[in-house]
C-alpha cells in the first residue's frame, strides 16, 4: 500500500513559525529589556542636563491719536502715524542699536554671571541677540472684532537661557527704541528751529545791508541833484509857485505828459543838501526796514516757544508687556526619552530577530 505524504498546510508552516520568532525573543528577553533600559536611562540623563530655552515675547501697534498730536505740536513737525511707528520699527530690528542697549544695560557681565572668559566681546553678543524676531502675529480678523485690538498688532521675541534677564532686556530695548524716535523727533525739530533762526539772522543783516547801501546811493543823488539845482540858481524850493497864476512864464519849465518835476527844482539847493546831510548822520536804518517786523515777529516765536511735553508721546502703543515665560519652549525632554525608548526596544526586538537567525537555538537544530 503506497503510503501517501501529506504536505503541511500554509497556515501550519506559519504556525510553527511565528512559534519560533517568539521563542526567540523569549530567550534574548535580557537582551531586549536590557539594551531598551539602558538606551532609556542615557535619554534620561542627556534630557536632564539639557539646558531650557525660554521664549519671551512683546506686542505693540501704531501710536495713538494722542501721541500724534503731542508729536505735530513741535516745531516744523508733520509727522504721520505710519512714518513714525515705521522709525520705531527699524530702530527695534537695528543690529547696532540692540548692541548699544546691550552693552549700556550692562548685560555682557549679568549673561556671564560666572564672569568667564570671553574670546570675542561682538560675537557672544551676537550670539545672545540673533534670537531677537520682529513679526505680525496671526490675528484673526474676528479677534479683531471682538473689539480688543483696533488694528494688527507686531510682535518681537527673544529667545534664551535666562528667562528673566531675556525679558528683562527686551522691554528695556522697547523703551529705549520708542525713547529714541521721540528724541529724533525732537532733536530734529530742534535743528530746524536753530536753521531757521540763521536764516532769519542772515535775511536781517542782508536787508540792512540794503537799506544802507540805498540810503548811500540816495545821498549821491541828492548832492548830484544839489549841484545842478545851485548851477541854476535855485536855492530854495519852488513848491509855492507851483499853479501860482501870478508866476511868469520864465518860472515855468515845460515838461512832457504824465512827467514828475525834478527834485533839483522842487527842492532846491538848500534843501537837498539838507536832506543829503540827514541821511549821511543817520545811525540805523532798522527802523526804516518794513520787512523786519515781520523777521523779529517770527525770531520772537522761535526763540520763546515753550518746550511741549513729550512724556505723553509715544511712536508706538504697547498693548503687552514682555513677561517671564512659565515654562520652556525646547527641549521637549518627554518627547526625547519617548523616542529614545521606542526606537531603543524596536532596535534591540531586531538584534534578537537577526541573531536568532544566525545562531538557531537547539530545538531548531535537532
Amino acid at each position: 500500500m503506497q503510503q501517501i505524504n501529506q504536505e503541511p498546510y500554509p497556515y501550519q508552516t506559519d504556525e510553527i513559525d511565528l512559534r519560533k520568532l517568539f521563542n526567540s525573543l523569549v530567550a534574548r528577553k535580557l537582551l531586549i529589556f536590557g539594551l531598551t533600559a539602558f538606551v532609556t536611562l542615557l535619554a534620561i540623563i542627556f534630557a536632564t542636563n539639557l539646558t531650557p530655552i525660554y521664549k519671551s515675547n512683546a506686542l505693540f501697534t501704531a501710536p495713538d491719536n494722542n501721541s500724534m498730536i503731542h508729536i505735530n505740536k513741535l516745531q516744523f513737525t508733520k509727522e504721520l502715524k505710519d512714518s513714525v511707528f515705521s522709525s520705531f520699527l527699524t530702530t527695534l530690528s537695528s543690529k547696532q542699536f540692540q548692541t548699544k542697549v546691550f552693552l549700556d544695560g550692562g548685560y555682557l557681565a549679568l549673561f556671564n554671571p560666572e564672569n568667564n572668559p570671553i574670546d570675542s566681546a561682538p560675537v557672544f553678543i551676537a550670539n545672545t541677540l540673533k534670537s531677537i524676531a520682529i513679526s505680525r502675529p496671526s490675528v484673526t480678523q474676528k479677534d479683531l472684532a471682538l473689539g480688543f485690538l483696533n488694528e494688527m498688532p507686531y510682535s518681537v521675541s527673544i529667545e534664551g537661557a535666562n528667562a528673566e534677564l531675556m525679558t528683562r532686556y527686551l522691554n528695556e530695548l522697547i523703551d529705549r527704541a520708542d525713547e529714541k524716535v521721540i528724541n529724533d523727533l525732537i532733536k530734529n525739530s530742534n535743528q530746524q528751529v536753530d536753521f531757521r533762526l540763521s536764516e532769519i539772522l542772515l535775511e536781517r543783516e542782508a536787508l540792512i545791508l540794503k537799506a544802507k547801501q540805498s540810503r548811500l546811493n540816495e545821498i549821491v543823488v541828492l548832492k548830484d541833484a544839489a549841484t545842478i539845482a545851485k548851477s541854476l540858481g535855485i536855492v530854495n524850493n519852488n513848491f509855492s509857485q507851483i499853479g501860482d497864476e501870478n508866476i511868469t512864464s520864465n518860472l515855468i519849465i515845460a515838461i512832457g505828459d504824465n512827467q514828475t518835476l525834478p527834485d533839483w527844482y522842487l527842492y532846491g539847493e538848500k534843501a537837498l543838501l539838507e536832506r543829503a546831510n540827514i541821511l549821511s548822520n543817520r545811525e540805523n536804518d532798522e527802523p526804516f526796514i518794513p520787512q523786519l517786523i515781520k523777521l523779529e515777529a517770527e525770531k520772537f516765536n522761535l526763540e520763546s516757544a515753550e518746550m511741549q511735553d513729550m512724556s505723553n508721546a509715544n511712536s508706538m502703543q504697547l498693548n503687552k508687556i514682555a513677561t517671564n515665560p512659565n515654562s520652556p519652549i525646547k527641549p521637549n525632554k518627554r518627547m526625547i526619552v519617548m523616542l529614545a525608548f521606542i526606537g531603543s526596544f524596536m532596535v534591540s526586538i531586531f538584534l534578537a530577530l537577526v541573531m536568532g537567525a544566525l545562531k538557531p537555538d537547539e530545538e531548531s537544530s535537532a
